[in-house]
């Protein structure tokens, strides 16, 4: 490789790394913009209460307005989310409803019974090589 193509590749090599760290950088600057905006905007909406005009004012802006906080946002993530949150809530409600203690007594009978037919034929398989 000749002097002129290394210092052409090397310059093309680093601005390119450059511009794609600025424009990570400028986009992640301006998510964090809008998630400030919109943490501003529900802090200031419970904190103030709104007067008659400004309600109705707001209702049509909240209507056209894209990056509102309180409009319910549908998509494949969040139906996820949701469906995890549900199952993980009605496991939670099934845990908390089972009555325990019969649960526990059907175990030990369970348990107890399996023991006793163990010996049995512990009993039984032993009183045979004997005679």
């Amino acid at each position: 490789m000749g002097f002129t193509t290394g210092l052409f590749g090397g310059i093309t090599l680093t601005t390119s790394i450059l511009y794609l760290s600025l424009s990570l950088h400028q986009r992640n600057r301006a998510v964090q913009s809008l998630y400030l905006r919109q943490q501003a905007h529900i802090l200031t909406s419970l904190v103030e209460e709104p007067s008659p005009a400004s309600a109705v004012r707001s209702r049509v802006d909240h209507d056209e307005r894209e990056d509102d906080p309180r409009r319910p946002r549908e998509s494949l993530v969040e139906a996820v989310k949701d469906r995890w949150n549900d199952e993980v809530e009605s496991a939670v409600k099934w845990v908390y409803n089972v009555d325990w203690a019969s649960v526990r007594v059907g175990v030990e009978g369970a348990v107890a019974e399996a023991w006793s037919k163990a010996f049995r034929e512990v009993e039984g398989s032993s009183g045979k090589g004997k005679t």
